[in-house]
Parts: C-alpha cells; sequence; structure tokens
C-alpha cells in the first residue's frame, strides 16, 4: 500500500472520528434550526428559552446543560426574532417569584409574556436511552399558553456525553439515566421488571436495603409514597444480617435514611428512632444518606 493510499485512509479515519464526536452537537443544532423555522414562519418577534426537563419534570446538570446550548444554536438561527438572554430570564423569574423548577404551565406562560413581554416560551423534555438521548421541543404561544410548533431529534451519546453523564456508551453498570448522579459504591440498579406496572403512569420506583454487616440493625427511612398524597412518610425497618428488605411504590423524589445497629437502638436508644433524622452530629448512626428515587426502577443500597 503506498503513502498516498495510506494518507487518505487516515484522513478518513479522522473525519468519521470527528464527525461522532460532533453528531451530538450537530443534531441538536438542528433540532434548534427546525424549530426557529416554524417560530419564524408565525411571525414571533421575541423568544424566552424555558428549559429542559426529564419527563417527571425535574431539572438536571443535563437539562440545563441542553438549554444552554440550545438557546445559542436558536439565537444563531433567529434572523427574524430574539432571544432573551437566560441569566437575564432568572433574575426576572426571581423578582416575580416564578418557578422555573419544572414544567412551565399555562399560567406562567402567560405571565411571562407580560412581564417580559415575550411573544414565545420553548420548553422541552428529554430521555437517556442506550446510546441516544431523544429530546422534544415545544413552542408556547404566550397569549393563549397553546403549543404552536413543535421538534423532535434523537442525540447520539459520544465519549464526552457519556463522560459528562457519569455513564457507559451503549449501556453499563453505572447507566443513571440522565440525571448527572453517578451511583455510589453502595448503590445499584436491579430487577426494575419487578416494579407496579403504574410506575410509568404515577411516577414511582422501589428501594431495597441489603445488610452485609454481622448484626442486626434497624433504618428509619423519610420519603413520599405514591399511594399517600404528597405528605411525609417515616417507615423503620429492622434488617438482620445478610438479609434484603425492600420498600415499594415510592413517589419519585429523594429518600433519606438513618441506620443505627441493634444494640445501639436497645440500649441508647430505649426503642425510640425519632433521634436519628435529629441528631445533627450522628453519634448513634452506622450510616445515613440519600437516594435518588427513578421511577420504575428497583434500587438497592448496600450496608457495610
Amino acid at each position: 500500500m503506498n503513502t498516498t493510499k495510506i494518507l487518505s485512509i487516515f484522513i478518513f479515519l479522522s473525519f468519521l472520528c470527528d464527525s461522532y464526536a460532533q453528531d451530538f452537537d450537530t443534531q441538536l443544532e438542528k433540532l434548534a434550526e427546525g424549530l426557529a423555522k416554524r417560530i419564524e414562519s408565525k411571525g414571533k418577534a421575541k423568544i424566552a428559552v424555558w428549559g429542559f426537563f426529564t419527563e417527571n419534570g425535574e431539572r438536571t446538570a443535563l437539562g440545563n446543560y441542553l438549554t444552554e446550548d440550545f438557546s445559542v444554536y436558536l439565537t444563531n438561527f433567529g434572523d427574524n426574532f430574539e432571544v432573551i438572554d437566560r441569566n437575564h430570564l432568572n433574575v426576572l423569574l426571581k423578582e416575580h417569584k416564578l418557578n422555573a423548577d419544572g414544567y412551565i404551565d399555562e399560567n406562567t406562560a402567560k405571565e411571562l409574556g407580560k412581564i417580559v413581554a415575550v411573544d414565545v416560551v420553548i420548553t422541552g423534555t428529554y430521555t437517556v436511552l442506550n446510546s441516544i438521548i431523544k429530546v422534544r421541543a415545544k413552542a408556547l404561544d404566550t397569549e393563549t399558553a397553546l403549543q404552536f410548533a413543535a421538534n423532535m431529534g434523537n442525540l447520539p451519546i459520544n465519549d464526552n456525553i457519556a463522560s459528562y453523564l457519569g455513564i457507559s456508551v451503549n449501556g453499563g453498570n453505572t447507566t443513571n439515566r440522565g440525571f448527572n448522579t453517578p451511583l455510589s459504591s453502595k448503590e445499584t440498579i436491579n430487577n426494575p421488571e419487578t416494579v407496579d406496572s403504574k410506575c410509568s403512569k404515577e411516577n414511582f420506583g422501589n428501594v431495597c436495603f441489603y445488610n452485609t454487616t454481622s448484626t442486626k440493625i434497624v433504618l428509619r427511612a423519610k420519603h413520599f409514597r405514591q399511594d399517600e398524597g404528597s405528605s411525609v412518610n417515616m417507615t423503620d425497618i429492622f434488617i438482620d444480617p445478610g438479609e434484603t428488605k425492600c420498600m415499594y411504590k415510592i413517589k419519585n423524589r429523594t429518600l433519606s435514611f438513618y441506620i443505627v445497629k441493634w444494640d445501639i437502638f436497645q440500649k441508647e436508644l430505649n426503642g425510640g428512632l425519632y433521634k436519628l433524622h435529629q441528631d445533627p452530629t450522628a453519634k448513634y448512626l452506622l450510616d445515613k444518606g440519600e437516594l435518588k428515587v427513578e421511577t420504575c426502577t428497583s434500587k438497592t443500597y448496600t450496608i457495610k
């Protein structure tokens, strides 16, 4: 093989690598371009990007990443409209005490139209799949709060994005589906198929605790149950060595847990657990922490 052919192959392979690395950005840019054309066709002049959220309405680091880049791309394609700077929008939201932590509702959309004088609010959702991030962008008219334009795209997960998410490309044991909170060494995802079939509609998951210590432990969990409204619940669990116990239908929120050894529970706490989540010094605790309950997911925390 001569030098010219070798050089040609090298250039071609380099081009493929660069294309793959940039494909995520390219697809997001195309998504913004498609929506920009639809907005311009309606004669809209002033745009605010509300943000991208998970399907459950949660704001995450990945959502912020998508929002920032999408805003830049949208601005570049806005020959006949202008995009409000996100930092300026955040200031206005705080001044008028508007919540930007999740989906935008009809009243907030109309309120934005008044206080910021925008014609359109852009919002969207995303889903992290095995090798792509599915993104849906929607344009809402601030007068009616009705959706008048939308676009959807699949963004390939390249090495940089996978690293940002804390996941492995094409799957892996540390996949966290875009919450940008890599699993700790004590946390695993297992048997999601065991979660109740209503989990997707009602946004709940399961949480289990595996006791690998040589002593019986007592665990108090502070959480929200899907079937008990929005009130905070306390659940006490007694787990023998080598035993696993689970909590079911836990709402997609953060669960806090506090763990004490059985002998401490009997001698020091006199059989009462109320001190566990109120003691700032944690002098009684064997372990404590928080778990992100994910929709339709069964998680196990290993007590070591």
